[in-house]
């Protein structure tokens, strides 16, 4: 007895007309090599078991083909012959995860030196390219770039974006498409038909579907099925036990949940959940099934062909469009934007199911609530229809008399205070370091009188007078009106020296005490302008006016007897 060779190596396609869902990429390369035109790197990108590495076979075939019918390699030939028993030695497959050091693309740029065996060229099938290392690729880059003319490569990734840009640049891109569920579903019937396998053709679709696109694991989908319920008595294989196998959803189920949801019956929805969680379904699945009909039946409302579109049979796109037609599209679209973004999320939570009846819940909530537009509407209707008559009959609201509201009382006559007389500025006290109750009184200081233009100007912020430490301090008295006099009598004009200095007295001034000698100051400014400038730039003076946020105007210094 043989050993047993699963589906899908038995049932790989050895000729371009055998491949399914790539027509673009398989016309290309048939009229590169009946042109001639070849490149010398292909780069062939998309998803897992879609066709890369069989593509890439059955282009290297043809390239060694002795003859090639229209571009299509043969098979009876010894190249072909060879390249199906898996013999070649002009062919060679590298799998780039397990060999992506820069040592074993160095042994290939030697490689790639010698001639082919048998063939015309000689071809290297790099699979899964974007595992190579930066220091392989840029051993192999020139090697890539200007291969001897008996060399061919070809790439295969399903990461195109890992792949370097130099290596792009160098290489014919083709990006592989995923492949309709339809063709998938009629392929799977041809190999159960050779096969003789009994199964239903919802099972078929069913497992399609599974395969999400890729040839290659549907067949494997298809092996596990014939494994688990084929027991050779003749019976068909049915849909319900695929669906038990790979937790997927009963399309009536399916329904019966999308007309609770548009019908708001919120219990509905919640024993559908709960049934579909007892019999082991995977609630991912059914979140993505149910997600995937909710916008087949929304695409049916917009478009006149959907089928261009969906990715269904017939018989299913029929179905959504009858649900389609009793369905509000404003539910449809309200539901489709609560559940689009929340895969993820669900993929992550704890409990699938609890968080599943929760973001339903909210959904049926949103897509039923009443909007103001709703409510607009209905009352348009409802005048148009004079059912809002009554409306007109109701007593309107009377305009209140300004007679009702008092009358404003009666302005208060306006008292207007007493002029209070103008006070003049305190007189000016110095103080010295010396205690307090040694401090006598200074004699007041009485302002020389200016011009009225130009009295503005020559009325000064605040006086600050140094000590013999060169420091310096400004007191202003404050006086209570009720002490002022009725009358300032007027001072007498004094110059700025007789300012700073106490009244004259007989004496002379060396009979002074000390204490006296040191009240006698003298004015800077009238001495020398520019020594004042001097003086306001000495710490003492500066922080000091900083201190009382004064205007330095002149700075008095002791006077030498």
């Amino acid at each position: 007895m043989s050993e047993y060779q699963v589906i899908a190596r038995k049932w790989r396609p050895q000729k371009f007309s055998d491949v399914v869902g790539q027509q673009h990429v398989v016309r290309t390369l048939l009229n590169a090599i009946i042109s001639g035109r070849t490149a010398h790197a292909y780069l062939f990108v998309g998803s897992r078991g879609i066709g890369k590495t069989t593509l890439a076979r059955i282009f290297a075939k043809a390239l060694n083909c002795e003859h090639p019918v229209n571009g299509e390699p043969c098979c009876q030939c010894a190249s072909c012959q060879a390249v199906a028993e898996e013999r070649t030695l002009d062919i060679i497959e590298i799998d780039a995860a397990s060999r992506n050091s820069a040592a074993g693309m160095r042994d290939l740029a030697e490689e790639v030196l010698t001639r082919p065996v048998g063939g015309k060229y000689k071809i290297y099938i790099i699979d899964e390219v974007h595992m190579l290392s930066n220091a392989a690729w840029n051993v192999l880059l020139k090697t890539v770039e200007e291969p001897p003319a008996h060399v061919k490569f070809i790439f295969a990734t399903t990461e195109v974006h890992l792949v370097l840009p130099t290596i792009l640049s160098r290489c014919q891109r083709f990006d592989l498409q995923p492949i309709p569920t339809r063709l998938i579903a009629e392929r799977l019937k041809l190999i159960c038909e050779t096969e003789k396998i009994a199964i239903d053709a919802e099972a078929l679709g069913a497992i399609a579907r599974a395969g999400e696109g890729g040839m290659r694991d549907a067949q494997s989908l298809l092996d596990q099925v014939i494994a688990f319920f084929a027991d050779g008595s003749g019976k068909a294989i049915t849909a319900d036990q695929v669906r038990s196998l790979f937790g997927l959803t009963d399309r009536n189920e399916l329904e019966s949940l999308i007309r609770a949801l548009l019908l708001n019956q919120p219990g509905e929805m919640i024993q559908l959940i709960n049934r579909q969680s007892k019999r082991g379904k995977n609630l991912e699945t059914l979140f993505e099934d149910l997600l995937e009909t909710l916008r087949a039946i929304q695409l049916c409302q917009l478009l006149r062909n959907p089928s261009e579109v969906l990715d269904e049979s017939d018989e299913i796109i029929a179905r959504d469009a009858a649900i389609a037609k009793a369905a509000p599209a404003e539910a449809l679209r309200i539901l489709l934007e609560i559940l689009a973004p929340v895969g993820r999320v669900l993929h992550e939570a704890v409990n699938k199911q609890i968080y599943l009846e929760t973001l339903l819940l909210k959904a049926m909530h949103e897509a039923h609530a009443v909007r103001i537009e709703d409510v607009l509407t209905r009352l348009n209707q409802l005048r148009t229809a004079g059912e809002l008559k009554f409306l007109d009959q109701l007593p309107t609201g009377k305009p209140v008399a300004l007679a009702a509201f008092p009358e404003p009382l009666p302005e208060k006559p306006q008292v207007k205070e007493p002029e209070l007389p103008v006070i003049p500025p305190a007189p000016e006290v110095v103080v010295d370091e010396e205690p307090q109750e040694h401090v006598e009184s200074a004699a007041p200081v009485v302002e020389t009188p200016v011009a009225p233009e130009s009295q503005e100007a020559c009325i000064p912020e605040a006086e600050v007078i140094a000590d013999e430490k060169d420091t310096a301090s400004a007191v202003i008295e404050e006086v209570p009106v009720d002490e002022l006099p009725d009358e300032v009598p007027p001072a007498p004009v004094q110059t700025q020296v007789e300012k700073a200095l106490p009244p004259q007295t007989d004496e002379s001034s060396d009979r002074l005490a000390p204490q006296e000698k040191s009240r006698l100051r003298q004015s800077v400014l009238s001495i020398d302008p520019e020594a004042l400038k001097k003086a306001m730039s000495e710490p003492d003076i500066a922080e000091t006016a900083d201190l009382f946020d004064a205007k330095v105007t002149d700075v008095h210094r002791p006077v030498d007897l």
